[in-house]
């Protein structure tokens, strides 16, 4: 059984790259390497990975979540069910989408619920307004959506599942929860295409 000092332990896990390494863009091949090795293992259940999530939030005190899979989460859709979840912030959800193969592609915070993947890696640096990148302009496609991309995979906009995130133990953040929920299901042996995705 996880026991709360124990889920702590996965909070404070960090496997941090350096910063040349953070990027799937200009060459950077570290998480291209690493989603290669998660993509070589076999695929855990749905069941299996909302069961870990959920014994990780129980071990913290918090809700786990029932049903945690959203059915067709479109942008206007899902908006309207994490409104229904009475959050104290609508970005206090942990989501996790998938590969039409199985693969857990994700482990996210906040409501930025998307399935972009880019059309080819000449699109991988592409920024929003085609100008170059700063804070105020974002790039266009995103990690996970690039490294499913380069694994030749793609998105299961079927289904995601959502993990709302209630009564945070005092010391903690929503990213806090993130890192600990994506350490404990690696632990676990699920594979996590965007393998760091959870760290940053």
């Amino acid at each position: 059984m996880l026991t709360k000092d124990k889920a702590i332990e996965y909070i404070e896990i960090a496997r941090w790259l350096k910063r040349c390494e953070t990027s799937v863009r200009f060459g950077n091949k570290k998480r291209f390497e690493q989603a290669e090795i998660q993509a070589g293992k076999c695929a855990k259940s749905i069941s299996e990975i909302k069961n870990h999530t959920n014994d990780f939030l129980k071990a913290l005190g918090m809700d786990a979540a029932i049903f945690p899979k959203m059915e067709q989460p479109t942008s206007k859709e899902y908006r309207k069910e994490i409104r229904k979840m009475n959050l104290e912030n609508q970005h206090n959800i942990i989501w996790m989408k998938f590969t039409k193969d199985g693969f857990l592609g994700v482990v996210a915070v906040s409501n930025d619920i998307n399935f972009c993947i880019p059309p080819s890696a000449t699109f991988y640096a592409e920024t929003r307004n085609g100008k170059p990148k700063n804070k105020n302009n974002r790039w266009k496609y995103n990690t996970s959506g690039i490294i499913v991309h380069h694994l030749k995979k793609e998105w299961n906009e079927d289904f995601i599942l959502v993990f709302p995130l209630k009564n945070f133990p005092i010391k903690f953040k929503r990213g806090d929860i993130e890192r600990g929920i994506g350490n404990y299901l690696i632990d676990k042996g699920v594979p996590i295409l965007d393998y760091y995705s959870h760290m940053f």
